[in-house]
């Protein structure tokens, strides 16, 4: 039946989707590494130009996505009760990416200055952050899959849970050393800055898993 090609469809595009996502903040975590530990030669200013570059190009096709997946809907696919859960959840995703975009920008045109001591804590942030993408992308891949998927996607939404609760510990930790610091308020104001827009993207992942345990709490008979 048409209704169900339709449903394949939307499934098919949210597949696509996530990956795209999943590059996007894999591409970023991996660009903010290279610049918190970067001693900012010309060989990885050169590297971080090109990842930002792809950083756009990913954002901007997810959200191409994200509009057939809205198209698709509108066009009759899944019952009416779920289309707002479907659309809902994946323009949550889709504010990954942007959090993602927003903090590559941030890095790659203002150059935030990260003195040595910080860089442990802030690497590991983004460290944190990658793998708790990386949980939600199986969630959401369990919740499209087997029949037995209400346990396995309640599992990473925990997982996910406590990743936020480590990196808003450590937020809390650098925020505390950065204003107890000798530098000067506008440094202290951008690095801190600099901090939160990256911690603002766990903060939209956690986002994304609660619309999908929402979902997932729904479809438990």
């Amino acid at each position: 039946m048409l209704i169900f090609k339709k449903e394949k469809r939307v499934i098919g595009l949210i597949m696509e989707h996530i990956e795209k996502t999943a590059d996007c903040v894999h591409t970023t975590a991996d660009n903010l590494r290279i610049y918190i530990n970067s001693d900012h030669s010309e060989n990885s200013d050169a590297i971080g130009r090109v990842n930002a570059a792809r950083v756009n190009s990913l954002e901007a096709e997810a959200d191409s996505l994200l509009r057939e997946i809205r198209d698709m809907l509108y066009s009759g696919a899944y019952l009416p009760q779920m289309r707002g859960d479907i659309y809902r959840l994946m323009s949550s995703v889709d504010m990954v990416t942007n959090r993602a975009e927003d903090c590559s920008d941030f890095y790659h045109y203002q150059s935030p200055t990260v003195p040595v001591e910080y860089r442990e804590d802030m690497g590991l942030i983004v460290d944190l952050t990658d793998e708790s993408f990386r949980q939600f992308r199986k969630a959401l891949k369990h919740y499209f899959g087997p029949k037995d998927k209400p346990d396995k996607v309640r599992l990473r939404a925990k997982r996910i849970g406590e990743l936020e609760s480590d990196i808003d510990k450590l937020e809390r930790k650098v925020t505390t050393q950065i204003f107890s610091s000798q530098l000067d308020k506008c440094e202290k104001l951008h690095l801190q800055q600099s901090l939160r827009k990256i911690a603002r993207i766990s903060d939209t992942i956690e986002d994304a898993a609660d619309e999908l345990e929402l979902m997932n709490v729904k479809s438990i008979i």
